[in-house]
């Protein structure tokens, strides 16, 4: 793997916006956009494994990393907040596909990071064929409900059972309503997919979720 890059983006309110690009090399013309959680940086293992798997199937990989602990974010209403994450991730997004010329975008995010893809979905769609991967995401929020509802592409869902962002009738009402949904739920996982106190556990809650995501991008990176 190659050492990471950092791209120049600056967003329409000449915001700098934190950020690692992974060139895969022989890209197979996907790039993927990762979203990380509030206090969940891309370090931690859901999102440093699903890079992994991306890389590994020869996905460019830009890491956007908003600064949603700042002090200045945390001071904003809700809808300031989601203005935030917009532009920082259509920033990303537009910096991104000027690295080569791509055929399709893959929008990953953890936690508060899929109320940015919820935010940029349409974007994307827009430009290329889009594929979503939603990793315990925040059903409770109206903007990532509505996008994982009427979004058109195939989408991948990865759940905890014991996280109390978890909503079991939205999920189901989203794989009921979309053909191309399809979600790995563990049970006893948290918001991190972790199981408290419970190491082999953890682990197995990682490797299954994991498994899962990578037989979805390989039915989906064609």
């Amino acid at each position: 793997m190659n050492p990471p890059t950092t791209l120049s983006i600056q967003t329409a309110t000449g915001r700098v916006l934190e950020n690692s690009f992974f060139d895969a090399g022989l890209s197979n013309g996907w790039l993927a956009l990762v979203l990380p959680g509030l206090a969940y940086s891309v370090d931690m293992p859901l999102l440093y494994y699903s890079k992994l798997l991306l890389l590994n199937r020869s996905v460019d990989v830009l890491q956007l990393m908003p600064a949603t602990l700042s002090t200045e974010f945390q001071a904003l209403d809700a809808a300031g907040r989601q203005e935030w994450l917009r532009q920082d991730v259509l920033a990303g997004l537009e910096a991104g596909l000027a690295q080569r010329e791509y055929r399709g975008i893959l929008l990953l995010g953890k936690s508060i990071g899929t109320i940015g893809l919820a935010l940029a979905l349409r974007e994307a769609e827009a430009r290329l064929p889009s594929v979503a991967v939603w990793l315990t995401p925040l059903f409770r929020e109206p903007v990532v409900m509505d996008a994982a509802m009427t979004d058109e592409g195939p989408a991948f869902f990865l759940c905890g059972g014991a996280d109390p962002t978890y909503q079991h009738d939205s999920l189901d009402q989203i794989l009921k309503a979309r053909t191309k949904a399809i979600a790995c739920v563990i049970p006893k996982a948290d918001h991190s997919l972790e199981l408290g106190g419970d190491e082999d556990g953890t682990f197995d809650a990682l490797r299954q979720g994991m498994q899962a995501l990578a037989r979805f991008l390989d039915d989906v990176l064609e």
